[in-house]
């Protein structure tokens, strides 16, 4: 049973650490019955400005109107959580193919919604949106379907991010970096890349926000992709 718990998207609450994830690393996530360890994790969402110049800069999250998986309306969240084997040391140190996320390593991406009541998140009742995992080319990446995926498990018990100021603006000037920090587990069964066998997708993130990056609303809907055939998976 997921702990009840209501914080904001600046101050947390801490509780008793539920996972244990090696030195260094930022979580793990398994699949296809092969196991890999994180090291970097990027958190990105929509901001209610432009990424365009003169086309408003406001940094502050859009609020989207959505359902949750018993069909209830909610007002919601977006977030795009990607976690890597790739590090923030590694990242700055090969620009030309980690900044921004681009290269194709080992790991795994989320998409939730986080409903919102009276302005603080409700963690205890996040769920999925989307969700995929990556073995290290472009033909192991495997994108989930309602089709192929089921028993979804989200339990997002810390979201701390940092605080944008003027100086920022959605797009290239919308990221902060090593400040912040996050803590989930994901459980669900999904079907093989190349069969139909079916095994646990589980991950697990427990450490530092490497990027938190915020995108202008013109590039929310690519932002985060919500599915409703793979929210109402969620258990």
């Amino acid at each position: 049973m997921k702990l009840l718990k209501t914080v904001s998207l600046i101050f947390l609450i801490t509780g008793v650490l539920a996972f244990r994830i090696p030195l260094n690393d930022v979580g793990y996530f398994e699949a296809e019955g092969k196991k890999y360890t994180t090291k970097f994790v990027r958190v990105l969402y929509a901001g209610e400005g432009s990424e365009e110049e003169g086309k408003g800069d406001s940094v502050q999250q859009l609020i989207f109107d959505s359902k949750d998986p018993q069909g209830k309306p909610v007002k919601v969240y977006r977030f795009q959580i990607v976690a890597k084997n790739t590090g923030y040391d590694e990242l700055q140190t090969t620009q030309d193919k980690d900044y921004k996320l681009k290269s194709v390593e080992n790991g795994v991406k989320l998409h939730i919604e986080v409903p919102v009541e009276n302005g603080r998140l409700q963690l205890d009742k996040a769920y999925v949106g989307n969700l995929a995992y990556n073995f290290g080319t472009r033909e192991t990446r495997h994108i989930l379907t309602a089709e192929n995926v089921s028993d979804i498990d989200l339990d997002l018990q810390r979201l701390e991010l940092p605080v944008f100021g003027k100086d920022h603006k959605p797009g290239d000037k919308g990221i902060i970096y090593n400040a912040g920090y996050i803590q989930l587990k994901l459980s669900s069964k999904a079907r093989h890349i190349s069969s139909d066998a079916v095994s646990d997708f589980n991950a697990v993130i427990d450490g530092p926000v490497s990027i938190t990056h915020v995108r202008g609303q013109e590039r929310a809907d690519r932002a985060v992709m919500i599915d409703e055939g793979i929210v109402k998976k969620n258990i």
